[in-house]
């Protein structure tokens, strides 16, 4: 990941009670440009609760170092659909699951927030 996520996101997280530090550190220890981001997956790893986690996450969206999108988890098999959307207004009422081939309704009540850290090798 981006090397200064430290310079950028560490000084608005001081004086948190939760080990932010240990979730900075997971991020750059195992995320590089394009890679897609699972709160849950950090939470686990790292022992720091899922709210805490999305809070540090949007720290970091805030900073622009990842960006936030939308996934929609299929309640039928248990997986993610693998549609993402970076709007949430974008996201339909109803779509079928590539997956498991059932049809998911309400998806807005399915939907997930997942994020992808930006592409810094282009610039």
């Amino acid at each position: 990941m981006q090397s200064n996520i430290f310079l950028k996101v560490a000084p608005l997280l001081k004086g948190k009670k939760y080990n932010y530090l240990s979730v900075l550190n997971f991020l750059e220890k195992y995320y590089n440009s394009s890679d897609w981001i699972y709160p849950v997956a950090i939470s686990k790893k790292t022992k720091v609760s899922i709210r805490d986690v999305y809070e540090i996450l949007e720290e970091c969206v805030g900073c622009d170092i990842i960006k936030r999108y939308f996934n929609i988890y299929c309640p039928h098999c248990c997986r993610f659909t693998n549609e993402t959307y970076d709007n949430y207004l974008a996201i339909p009422n109803e779509i079928f699951c590539p997956q498991c081939d059932n049809e998911i309704t309400k998806c807005f009540e399915k939907t997930v927030v997942i994020y992808r850290v930006n592409d810094y090798g282009t610039e």
